[in-house]
């Protein structure tokens, strides 16, 4: 770590502007993924971002689309849905769906998103989980699922974005030339994880996450069962809550949470409980 305190060095802002940016691979992954969550923290009058990193141009089974109808029917799509739970900002970043990579011009563009926002909280997906693959012997009757190298591949350039670059003074010193100055990201909360930590209770925005995932009409038929889906698989994450944390929850979205930064004063309250418990 290089000296702070150097002449010229330029501070490291600490303050967040909003609190979470929810960073998905394609539309409708941040709804899956933080729907619920987002409704949640905007109802209770807190500032979220959401981030798309493809084109999505690749979500049909009909090849004679064209990509550009097909991606900005899917803009749209994902614009109405962030209305539904009251994301403030949703921003596309339009990489080649199918065919993210974590390279430069990535880790730059979701550089400079944090940099301009700059998020107490950012949720993105976790780089690390491959494959989901329930036991065939506990579960004869249940699949497999690949985790898409995009998704793979956003969680990469999210945790690379964040260090060292949205921190680091010399990372892409163009950005401070628009007066995006290094910034430090609070908390990480990783999502399509199997290393679960932290379940939300999203009991009051249930129907609306099921009600925004219905926006995607390119991706599911206005009488799909997702509603059903999106409620049965919130149900069981609360159980989970409940198993391992002892939480009572109706329904509940789990999450990776990663502490990266804890502010002075939440040190010294962190303190002061400890001393008086």
């Amino acid at each position: 770590m290089a000296d702070r305190n150097a002449p010229g060095a330029l501070p490291v802002v600490t303050t967040p502007e909003c609190e979470a940016m929810v960073i998905g691979a394609h539309p409708d992954d941040d709804d899956i993924a933080a729907g619920a969550t987002s409704a949640l923290w905007a109802k209770q009058g807190k500032k979220i971002v959401w981030v798309v990193m493809t084109d999505g141009a690749e979500g049909s089974e009909v090849p004679s689309l064209i990509d550009s109808d097909l991606m900005l029917q899917r803009e749209q799509e994902q614009r109405m849905a962030c209305e539904v739970y009251g994301v403030q900002a949703v921003e596309f970043l339009r990489f080649s769906d199918g065919h993210l990579t974590n390279s430069e011009d990535a880790r730059k563009a979701v550089t400079r998103l944090i940099r301009k926002y700059r998020p107490r909280v950012v949720f993105t997906h976790d780089p690390s989980t491959h494959i989901y693959a329930p036991d065939p012997d506990e579960k004869p009757d249940d699949t497999a699922y690949l985790n898409h190298a995009d998704h793979r591949a956003t969680g990469s350039i999210v945790l690379d974005a964040i260090f060292p670059a949205v921190g680091n003074p010399r990372s892409y010193r163009e950005l401070l030339a628009e007066g995006l100055l290094p910034y430090r990201v609070h908390e990480l909360y990783l999502f399509f994880t199997d290393k679960e930590n932290t379940y939300i209770d999203v009991s009051e925005t249930i129907d609306l996450k099921a009600k925004g995932l219905l926006c995607h009409v390119s991706q599911f038929e206005p009488n799909s069962e997702m509603p059903e889906w999106i409620r049965k698989g919130a149900a069981e994450t609360a159980k989970e809550a409940k198993e391992k944390k002892g939480l009572e929850m109706e329904y509940a979205e789990s999450f990776r949470r990663i502490k990266l930064y804890v502010p002075k004063e939440d040190n010294k309250d962190v303190k002061k409980e400890e001393l008086e418990a």
